[in-house]
């Protein structure tokens, strides 16, 4: 007995979530609470990262995480909107701060 099928629809490969690892070479590691003000609810997430991670790393890592797209919010810290291109150690983070995930329509310009 044997089975043989064939399949003519082609699929597409399977896309990781996980983001490429860019392990930054130096830096310090902190402890950050990322809390997502966007949709119902509050939500919030517990991160070490890295503070030469640049913005938009952490953005997609918590894009993942909250389920956002990263172009759709900026990161928030002290009441200032965090640059995508800059590195976490650029704005002065100490373990253990809040940093908000606030939607791009109400983030101030840069």
């Amino acid at each position: 007995m044997s089975y043989e099928e064939d399949f003519d629809d082609e699929f597409e490969p399977v896309k990781s979530k996980t983001p490429a690892s860019k392990t930054p070479t130096s830096g310090k590691k902190s402890t950050l609470y990322f809390m997502s003000t966007i949709g119902p609810g509050e939500k919030k997430e517990k991160l070490t990262v890295n503070d030469a991670n640049r913005v938009s790393d952490i953005k997609n890592t918590l894009g993942n995480l909250f389920g956002l797209d990263p172009d759709e919010f900026h990161l928030s810290s002290g009441g200032v909107t965090m640059d995508d291109n800059d590195q976490l150690r650029d704005y002065n983070l100490s373990n253990g701060d809040d940093i908000l995930l606030i939607p791009a329509s109400t983030a101030g310009c840069f």
